[in-house]
C-alpha cells in the first residue's frame, strides 16, 4: 500500500534525478521532488508507530518515545496529511501519552482537537473519559518536556505554532530519529566560495591535534613572587562562531542560519561536526555539536541522525529505522 511503498524509499543511494522521474526538470525542481519525498517518507516511517500502538495490543516503544514521535508527527500534517495517515490515531496517541507523561496543557489541546473530528467507535469512550478527566489537571505541561533550542537556548512550548522548529531564532530542530528527542546540533551553512568538500577537508585538516591546541591557550603570568597560568578565551574563530548563534531578528519568521567561514572550520574538531552528505546536486547538511558531552551518530544509508545510545542500540539489532538497513555486523 501507499504507507509500505513510502516508507521504505530507497534514500539516499539513489539519484535525485530517479526520485523526481523526470532528468529533464532542473536542478532547483528536483531537489523540491526529493525534499517532498523525503518529508513523505518521515511521516509515514513515524505513523507506522502511532499506528502500532493503536492497532496492536503491544508496543515495543516507550510512553517517552510515542510521545515524541506524535508531537513530531502533528507538526508535519499541520500543512497536509498524506493519505494512509489518520490524523485522529496521531492525536489519541498524543493525548494519552501526554496526560500519562504530565503534558496536562498539550493532552487537553489534544482532546479538544478530537471533538471536532470523526472518531471511531473503539476510541469513543476512552476519548470521552480522557476529555473529563484532563479537566481536573494543572493546565500546565511539565518543564522536563519543554524542547530547547541548542542555538539560542529558548525554551520552547509544546504546542508551537511554528512546527518542528524554535519560535526564537526559527532554526528546524533535529531529531535522533528513534527516541525523538532534540539533539543538540546547530546548524550551519558555508560561506559564499567555499565547496562542501573543501568544508569538510578544513575541518578535518587539524582534527588529530586539538590537545596541543588547548594547551596555546594556557598563559604564563608573573606578579612579584606570584605567578600564575590563566586559561584565555577560545580562538577568535570560535567566538565569531558563538556570535552568530545569536545572530537572528527577534520576532521575525525568517530563518537565518550560522554561516561558517574558512577560520571557523579549520578551527573546530572533526568529532563535533556531523555531516549530511547528500546525492548531487542537493547541498550538504552541516551541523555542529555544541554539548561534547552528548555523542551523536549517523546512517550514511538515510542520513539520519541519532543519539549514540539509540544507535548503539539498532546496530545490536542488526536493523535500522527508516530505510530497514541491516547493519550486516561481521
Amino acid at each position: 500500500d501507499a504507507t509500505s511503498r513510502l516508507a521504505h524509499v530507497p534514500l539516499p543511494e539513489k539519484s535525485i534525478s530517479f526520485l523526481a522521474g523526470d532528468e529533464k526538470m532542473s536542478e532547483e525542481s528536483r531537489i523540491a521532488k526529493f525534499d517532498e519525498y523525503y518529508a513523505k517518507a518521515e511521516m509515514y516511517y513515524t505513523y507506522q508507530a502511532v499506528q502500532k500502538y493503536t492497532d496492536e495490543p503491544f508496543t515495543s516503544h516507550m510512553p517517552e518515545v510515542l510521545f515524541h514521535i506524535a508531537r513530531y508527527l502533528l507538526n508535519l500534517l499541520s500543512k497536509s496529511c498524506p493519505p494512509g495517515i489518520s490524523r485522529v490515531k496521531t492525536l489519541y496517541t498524543l493525548a494519552k501519552q501526554s496526560q500519562q507523561l504530565g503534558a496536562y496543557k498539550l493532552a487537553r489541546h489534544a482532546y479538544d482537537k478530537l471533538q471536532g473530528l470523526q472518531i471511531p467507535p473503539a476510541f469513543q469512550e476512552t476519548v470521552d473519559i480522557g476529555s473529563v478527566t484532563i479537566r481536573s489537571k494543572p493546565f500546565h505541561d511539565k518543564e522536563e518536556l519543554l524542547p530547547m533550542c541548542y542555538r539560542c537556548s529558548t525554551t520552547n512550548p509544546l504546542l508551537n505554532s511554528m512546527g518542528n522548529r524554535c519560535i526564537n531564532c526559527q532554526q528546524p530542530f533535529v531529531y535522533s530519529f528513534y527516541s525523538f528527542e532534540v539533539l543538540p546540533l546547530v546548524h550551519f551553512v558555508l560561506e559564499d566560495g567555499l565547496r562542501d568538500e573543501q568544508a569538510v577537508e578544513l575541518i578535518s585538516k587539524d582534527s588529530e591535534a586539538p590537545a596541543a591546541a588547548s594547551q596555546d591557550q594556557w598563559q604564563e603570568s608573573a606578579s612579584g613572587n606570584v605567578q600564575s597560568l590563566r586559561l584565555t578565551d577560545e580562538p577568535e574563530s570560535s567566538n565569531q562562531f558563538t556570535a552568530q548563534l545569536m545572530n537572528f531578528e527577534h520576532g521575525s519568521t525568517e530563518y537565518r542560519p550560522v554561516v561558517a567561514t574558512r577560520a571557523m572550520l579549520q578551527s573546530m574538531h572533526e568529532s563535533e561536526v556531523v555531516v549530511q552528505k547528500w546525492p548531487s546536486p542537493k547541498r550538504w547538511n552541516f551541523y555542529k555539536n555544541i554539548m561534547s558531552d552528548v555523542t551523536v551518530a549517523m546512517d550514511t544509508n538515510s542520513q539520519k541522525i541519532f543519539l549514540a545510545e539509540d544507535y548503539d542500540l539498532l546496530v545490536l539489532q542488526n536493523k535500522l529505522p527508516f530505510t530497514h538497513s541491516s547493519t550486516q555486523l561481521g
